[in-house]
C-alpha cells in the first residue's frame, strides 16, 4: 500500500519541479521587468525629489510591473492547469504579491539600516561604471528579490493556485 502512494506521488513531485522551473523562468523575466522599471524610476524620482523614501517607492513601481508579468505568464503557463479565473484566484494572487512586497521592504530596509549593504556595495572593489549602474540601493532591492522568489513561489502554489477539487467546476 505504502508503494503505491509513493509511486502516486512521484509523478507529482516531478510536475512540480517543473513548475518551479517555469516559475523561476517567468521569475527571471519578473526580475528583469521589476528592475528595468525601478531603476527608471528611481533616476527619474532622484531627478526631482531626494530623500531615502525614493527606494520604496521605485521599488513598489518596479513590483507592480512585475506582478502583472507575473500573473500572465503563471496563470497562462506554469500553472495552468491549476488555474480557476475566478475572483477568488485573482483576490489571493494580490493578496500574496502585497504579502511579498512587504517582506521584500522589510529586507530592503533590513539590508540598508541594519547590515548597511547598501554601503558595502558602494565600497567594494567594483568598477566605477557598475557602481553607477547598480547603486548601492538597489543592490539592495536585488537581494531581496532573490529572497523573496522562493518565498512567492511557496505562497502562490499554496495559496493561489491551487489543484481544483473533485467536482469542482473550471
Amino acid at each position: 500500500m505504502e508503494n503505491l502512494e509513493t509511486n502516486a506521488s512521484a509523478p507529482q513531485k516531478g510536475k512540480s519541479l517543473i513548475q518551479l522551473i517555469k516559475f523561476a523562468i517567468v521569475g527571471a523575466s519578473n526580475t528583469v521587468v521589476d528592475m528595468i522599471v525601478n531603476t527608471i524610476v528611481s533616476f527619474l524620482l532622484n531627478l526631482v525629489f531626494k530623500g531615502g523614501w525614493i527606494v520604496y517607492a521605485a521599488k513598489a513601481a518596479g513590483y507592480g510591473c512585475g506582478i502583472l508579468n507575473s500573473y500572465i505568464l503563471n496563470s497562462r503557463w506554469t500553472f495552468r492547469e491549476e488555474r480557476r479565473q475566478d475572483k477568488r484566484e485573482k483576490l489571493s494572487f494580490v493578496a500574496v504579491n502585497i504579502a511579498v512586497l512587504l517582506i521584500s521592504f522589510g529586507l530592503i530596509w533590513l539590508f540598508k539600516s541594519a547590515f548597511h549593504l547598501n554601503d558595502f556595495w558602494m565600497g567594494m572593489n567594483t568598477p566605477d561604471w557598475l557602481k553607477k549602474v547598480v547603486s548601492g540601493d538597489l543592490f539592495c532591492s536585488l537581494l531581496a528579490t532573490c529572497i523573496c522568489i522562493p518565498v512567492n513561489f511557496i505562497l502562490n502554489k499554496l495559496f493561489v493556485f491551487k489543484r481544483k477539487e473533485e467536482g469542482e467546476a473550471a
